[in-house]
């Protein structure tokens, strides 16, 4: 699946849909455009993005008119909602409302990129925080390409309490993240093609993936307990199972809730 979030990019000036929409692109957004209120509305029957950037004066479906179509009865819109309009000075209305947030387009260009990552990061807490509220295990994402370890450790964190996602490569790291949302990321250091370090950046690197705490262990003898990483939360110097279960319950802040005894 693709792991980049997506926008849907409604207004009704070309220029906004281009400019802003490449400039989206380049930073790494999947990039849906609309030209009008009625054409965001059919887009959203067949996309369901990750935020909806909106413009407010748009000829006949307006932006509120939209907006007002894809709210619940309790009036929250069902997708975050960033208004981005030449109208500044209806900030104040729409501080009233639940829209997530308001950007004038006169604003410096690197407020709009500001203001997207912050609503998708709030998006994402809300959505771990309802998610962790319907399961009773937190959930670990582990590379390991040694098949007879990754088999030891999701048993291991399974006898713990946790849920257990193993990869045995880098090639589907950013797609599983973004896709099973773990609480935190088990990396080994030292793979056949790259390095756990360097896909921990890569994590970081991703707006959908960036706030995911990352642990990096080795058992080659290669990496130091006290070694850093941009990126990397935790480095455990070895590939124990109790002790990378000490490090992921730190790093969680929640003890386990069994001992196994492996």
């Amino acid at each position: 699946m693709n792991s980049r979030p997506n926008i849907l990019l409604i207004d009704d000036d070309p220029s906004v849909l281009l400019t802003v929409g490449d400039r989206l692109r380049i930073e790494g957004y999947e990039i849906v455009t609309a030209a009008s209120g009625e054409e965001g509305l059919q887009v959203l029957r067949s996309v369901t993005p990750d935020l909806i950037i909106l413009d407010i004066s748009m000829p006949g479906m307006t932006g509120l008119a939209f907006l007002k179509k894809i709210s619940m009865p309790d009036g929250r819109p069902r997708y975050p909602v960033l208004i981005f309009t030449a109208r500044s000075n209806m900030e104040q209305f729409f501080t009233e409302t639940s829209v997530d947030g308001f950007l004038a387009k006169t604003s410096d260009p690197s407020n709009l990129l500001s203001e997207i990552q912050r609503i998708l990061d709030k998006a994402r807490r809300a959505n771990r925080a309802e998610s962790e509220g319907k399961r009773s295990r937190r959930r670990l994402l582990i590379l390991e390409d040694e098949p007879q370890l990754s088999a030891r450790l999701r048993s291991f964190f399974h006898a713990a309490g946790y849920e257990v996602i193993s990869i045995p490569d880098g090639s589907s790291l950013l797609d599983e993240a973004y896709a099973k949302k773990p609480d935190a990321v088990l990396i080994k250091e030292i793979l056949a093609n790259t390095k756990g370090h360097a896909l921990a950046a890569v994590l970081s690197d991703s707006p959908a993936a960036r706030d995911i705490p990352v642990i990096v262990y080795d058992g080659s003898g290669v990496l130091r307990g006290d070694a850093k990483f941009p990126h990397v939360d935790r480095i455990v110097a070895g590939n124990k199972p109790p002790d990378l279960l000490k490090a992921v319950a730190s790093l969680l802040g929640a003890a386990p809730t069994a001992s196994p005894s492996h």
